[in-house]
């Protein structure tokens, strides 16, 4: 059994559903178009209570009226005006209604769309800021230029350093090649002075052996090593224990004559002075810086000539020290070039004899 289809309408007014059997039945009417249901008619007829009967309701009184006057054909006529104004008037506050929706739905949507655009402008605002301290495509590549050239100035910098390690480690070699060499080429004079040493003690033995042998002679002359005027040996007034120190002046050998001059020079006996003075001009250089250091001990004026002459001497460590005596004996401060060639130490030589001259009459005095 098939289900008939029902034709539902609407009433204009209300908008409540209007079945077509309450058009069929006269409890609905239609009119061109537009709908009134039973709901909204009954009012209208009746004057009473609805969403038309504000509007309708002196309408409907005055149908009413015209209608009891007039009879039944212009009682429906009335009605059907009443009927058709009612719609019309539904339909205006129908669309009322709608419009005062639309307008709430548009403003609402305007709100939205304005809160959602202020919100993406400050998104916007603060990407700008975030990008605004970000560097610039342009600073980053020349940041990168800096880089590269930095790193190259760096490669090269290694390099360098490479290459003078490898030449300090070149150079630190070869001197300590030349400092191995160098200690190789030293002389150990220890030897040496062992043998001098064994020299001097025979030589003593030498001569405690003939010291008996000379007691008895008064008085003896021996030539000096630099083959100048006769020295005695021994006198009558140099004491005993001096005179065997006496005797070794005229030894061969430099370290006894170097022996005897430090122990007469250390006794500051001035009956020694005659024996020494002759020593400023001994072979041994180391002799002579001995003689001319320890004659600082004897304010004597036969002591500055020989000091003046020494500062001639060819060795400068002993022009250096008979400067440094003569300084002492005499108080002068003239000055003097020990390393100065020998032009200029004659040039300082005279000025010391020049003043010399002058003052040797009255030195000691």
């Amino acid at each position: 059994m098939q289900e008939q289809e029902v034709e539902v309408s609407f009433c204009d007014l209300c908008g409540t559903s209007v079945p077509a059997g309450d058009i069929e039945g006269r409890k609905a009417v239609q009119h061109q178009g537009k709908t009134v249901g039973a709901c909204c008619l009954t009012v209208l007829r009746e004057g009473g209570a609805g969403p038309a009967a504000a509007v309708l309701t002196p309408v409907a009184s005055a149908g009413r009226a015209v209608s009891d006057k007039s009879g039944g054909d212009g009682g429906r006529l009335l009605t059907v005006a009443i009927v058709l104004l009612a719609a019309f008037a539904g339909g205006i506050m129908f669309l009322d209604s709608r419009v005062s929706r639309l307008e709430v739905a548009w403003t609402d949507s305007a709100s939205d769309a304005a809160k959602r655009q202020k919100a993406d402008s400050e998104a916007l605002l603060g990407l700008s800021v975030k990008a605004d301290g970000l560097a610039a495509r342009s600073d980053l590549d020349v940041l990168e230029k800096k880089t590269i050239a930095l790193g190259k100035s760096l490669d090269e910098m290694t390099k360098e350093a490479k290459q003078r390690q490898t030449v300090l480690e070149q150079q630190v070699g070869g001197l300590g090649s030349r400092l191995t060499e160098t200690t190789n080429k030293l002389v150990d004079y220890r030897p040496l002075f062992e043998d001098l040493r064994q020299r001097h003690t025979r030589a003593m033995a030498a001569i405690e052996g003939m010291r008996s042998e000379v007691a008895a002679v008064p008085a003896s002359v021996v030539a000096v090593a630099d083959g100048g005027d006769p020295v005695p040996v021994v006198g009558p007034e140099v004491p005993a224990e001096l005179a065997e120190h006496v005797r070794k002046l005229a030894a061969a050998d430099p370290a006894v004559r170097f022996e005897a001059v430090d122990v007469l020079v250390d006794s500051k006996n001035l009956k020694v002075l005659p024996f020494l003075l002759p020593l400023a001009k001994d072979p041994d250089a180391f002799v002579r810086r001995l003689t001319v250091e320890g004659l600082r001990e004897f304010q004597k004026a036969e002591v500055v000539d020989a000091l003046i002459e020494a500062l001639r001497d060819e060795d400068e460590n002993v022009c250096d020290t008979a400067w440094r005596s003569l300084r002492d004996v005499t108080g002068q401060k003239f000055k003097f070039d020990a390393a100065a060639n020998k032009e200029a130490r004659g040039r300082a030589a005279k000025a010391w004899q020049d003043w010399w001259a002058k003052a040797r009459p009255t030195f000691g005095t």
